[in-house]
């Protein structure tokens, strides 16, 4: 971190690039594979059928779903190229704001923006349902920079739009606090006070309080599902609060009655405000009964056991780099860039694993619809359960949802209408399977890495279970 001006910036640049790249770009070896919701959402879906659609997209920005719409029914492919892309601009956005901060030395704006990219968290970004989180995220972090800038009247009208943009996940709502909060401090001894700061940012401070109550009648959701996002539990809203009272009575304790200030104990001050940053990003999912307890917390960092709730640590990062940071700083703050450096390694050792996991996933799947294409007995039967046996090619140990089957056999099969349940009892009242059909894998995990082969194979039993 000696070298100075444009330098520097190409050596960090150069560091975020490469780390990033090596973590997440398996993700463009696979980027038409379909997971989870994927194919619910996107797959063999025509614009006009998206834009009709009374799913889950009900409810969103409508220029955001005629967008995805085009997308789907021509390029598919895109919308993981552009979660690839967003989420590094979203940093770099962030280092821009960071840059303008009194609060943070050069090298701590530095460590932030690192650490911002590249934690290990919301690994469910390999999913093109996640295109519409990333673009709100990064909308958000570009309204961001727009507001702490010189307000002229095209950037105030420019950065509400972005925020209103990214308002179309629910939890920026509540994490608009954050800009907010940053503005405000920043311009705390600027004459006229919080008044005169109040009357220039009346608008931004209202703008995510009239979303809420306006939003559901501008754009009403016609799926229940996208309807819990504006239902918050009141237990998940009362366990929210306590961890929050919780964080604000450490803050008291170590500011109040130990007197830390941010000129004396900078690496703490700087862990009490990532643990609040990092919980008003957990607050709005905790609200929704999500991070009902420390495993739930802990599980989506743990390398085989997540899945698609990963999701719900979109708003982390920040956090949990102020925290780092604070930490390192506190220890030792000559050795801060070797120990974010350190961290960033190790993050970028999970991103990697991560993404190799999702890249065999999508090898298998693929694999499997060519087997089912290719065999005849596919055809003969209208309700399956389905017995993987090759459940060590499952990311994260994620399981397949019964709806992605049927769609593997409609991509293998389109001509035909047939429904799958995993393997599992059968109660006759629901469902009158017909026929087992068992999944195997003859090769390894490293095997099918360099050969993109698992050695898929498919059989067919036929059963009568319910004798209907």
């Amino acid at each position: 971190m000696n070298r100075t001006g444009p330098q520097k910036y190409k050596e960090i640049f150069g560091i975020a690039g490469s780390l990033y790249f090596v973590g997440y770009g398996l993700m463009l070896a696979y980027l038409s594979s379909y997971f989870w919701d994927d194919w619910y959402n996107y797959f063999d879906v025509s614009m006009n059928d998206f834009r009709r659609s009374t799913g889950p997209f009900s409810g969103y920005n409508p220029l955001r779903v005629l967008f995805e719409g085009y997308l789907a029914e021509n390029v598919p492919s895109l919308f993981r190229f552009l979660i690839f892309v967003f989420y590094p601009v979203s940093a770099i956005f962030l280092l821009l704001i960071l840059k303008r901060a009194t609060s943070l030395l050069t090298v701590e704006c530095y460590s932030v923006f690192l650490l911002f990219l590249l934690i290990p968290v919301n690994s469910s970004r390999t999913s093109m349902t996640n295109f519409g989180y990333a673009m709100t995220h990064c909308a958000f972090f570009v309204g961001w920079w727009l507001f702490s800038g010189k307000r002229r009247w095209w950037t105030f009208i420019l950065s509400l739009g972005f925020f209103l943009i990214s308002f179309d996940t629910a939890s920026f709502l509540v994490y608009m606090a954050i800009p907010l909060l940053h503005s405000f401090f920043e311009h705390r001894g600027a004459k006229g006070g919080f008044m005169d700061w109040i009357k220039r940012n009346i608008i931004f401070v209202l703008s995510p309080i009239a979303y809420w109550f306006i939003e559901l009648d501008i754009n009403p959701t016609l799926n229940s599902v996208r309807a819990t996002y504006y239902t918050p539990s009141l237990s998940g809203v009362l366990r929210g609060l306590v961890v929050g009272m919780l964080i604000a009575f450490f803050a008291g304790y170590f500011v109040v009655i130990r007197g830390w200030r941010y000129r004396t104990n900078r690496g703490g001050v700087q862990v009490l405000v990532g643990l609040l940053f990092t919980w008003l990003g957990m607050f709005p999912y905790m609200a929704l009964g999500h991070f009902p307890n420390l495993n739930a917390l802990l599980i989506g960092f743990v390398p085989g056991a997540s899945d698609w709730d990963s999701r719900h640590q979109l708003l982390m990062p920040l956090g949990l780099a102020l925290v780092i940071v604070g930490v390192l700083n506190f220890l030792n703050p000559a050795r801060l860039w070797a120990g974010v450096l350190v961290v960033c390694g190790l993050s970028t050792v999970l991103n990697l694993t991560f993404s190799q996991e999702y890249y065999l996933d999508s090898i298998k799947t693929q694999r499997i619809i060519e087997a089912f294409r290719s065999n005849p007995d596919v055809r003969e039967f209208n309700m399956a359960l389905i017995d993987d046996q090759a459940l060590r090619f499952n990311a994260r140990g994620r399981g397949i949802r019964s709806y992605e089957w049927d769609y593997m056999l409609r991509a293998a099969n389109p001509d035909l209408e047939q429904t799958t349940d995993v393997y599992r009892y059968v109660d006759c009242d629901v469902m009158d399977p017909d026929a087992i059909i068992v999944i195997q894998a003859s090769n390894g995990k490293l095997e099918t890495l360099l050969t993109r082969n698992p050695g898929i194979t498919v059989s067919v039993q036929k059963i009568s279970v319910c004798n209907k």
